[in-house]
């Protein structure tokens, strides 16, 4: 993998456009022709752009030591789902789907998992999840051992499972967590993204949830350390916290800075009756 695809890869999963991963460091058109590889960036300044971003510098050169595209035949259309799903564009998603459908891609779990999965964040439900994955699913996250890629996995896959099963293994993952604090940036940004994804995922079934879930989601968020790399998680949380106990005043507060953040978008979902 090249410098160029490891940067693409990792914006498109953090949902930021060019300009905001350039981060003022460099101009978006520079930027822009790094990630195409028609650049190339300075060591020092990639590390500080990795940083800026609360990037693992030492997991992003392991990552393009490692990995060859030509050896992940799905690695664009990965990507373009990642892209879609961050967006919630339904057209586009649509459109990747009846790519597959014609042909021309190694059909595997993963690329099931990535396409059905994107659907179910941007249309807020499982239900167009087959019964086959969500078995699957459920079977590898009870499977595993709770680590930095047990809980990334758990973040992604919690829109799966119907709630009351989502909240046990939630919770099993923050217990585990508590026994055996990890304050790395990636195990960080993975445990407390699961408690953001849960919250939002209660949100949206609110009329079927108890309200421990949402405490216990909350509350977890409180008692993570203070550290830049999860502090708009820190903030999604208060919204969450704010809107499940009708506080109307504190759910404005957040609304109004993400908007002049440019972030709305990571709340946009909850916003149709406000």
């Amino acid at each position: 993998m090249t410098i160029g695809e490891a940067l693409k890869q990792l914006r498109l999963h953090a949902g930021l456009t060019q300009e905001q991963m350039a981060s003022g460091l460099m101009s978006e058109s520079f930027y822009s022709k790094v990630e195409r590889d028609v650049h190339e960036i300075d060591a020092n300044l990639l590390i500080e752009l990795l940083t800026a971003h609360h990037f693992d510098v030492v997991s992003f050169f392991t990552k393009v030591s490692n990995q060859d595209s030509r050896m992940e035949p799905n690695f664009d259309l990965m990507n373009q789902i990642s892209f879609a799903q961050n967006k919630k564009d339904l057209k586009a998603l649509d459109k990747i789907a009846q790519k597959i459908k014609m042909g021309g891609y190694s059909p595997n779990f993963w690329l099931q998992f990535r396409l059905e999965n994107a659907y179910a964040w941007v249309l807020h439900s499982n239900k167009m999840i087959s019964p086959e994955l969500k078995q699957k699913v459920k079977f590898l996250i009870m499977d595993e051992n709770w680590n930095r890629t047990a809980y990334h996995y758990l973040s992604q896959a919690v829109i799966f499972l119907d709630i009351d099963e989502a909240y046990q293994l939630v919770d099993s993952a923050f217990r585990a967590y508590e026994k055996k604090t990890e304050t790395d940036t990636f195990t960080l940004q993975f445990v407390a993204m699961i408690a953001v994804n849960f919250l939002n995922c209660c949100y949206h079934q609110r009329n079927q949830i108890s309200k421990k879930y949402v405490d216990r989601a909350v509350g977890f968020l409180h008692e993570l350390p203070k550290d830049g790399a999860i502090g708009i998680n820190s903030v999604l949380g208060t919204y969450y916290e704010a809107v499940f106990n009708g506080d109307a005043d504190t759910a404005n507060m957040v609304i109004n800075v993400l908007k002049k953040s440019r972030y709305l978008s990571l709340i946009e979902d909850t916003l149709e009756k406000k």
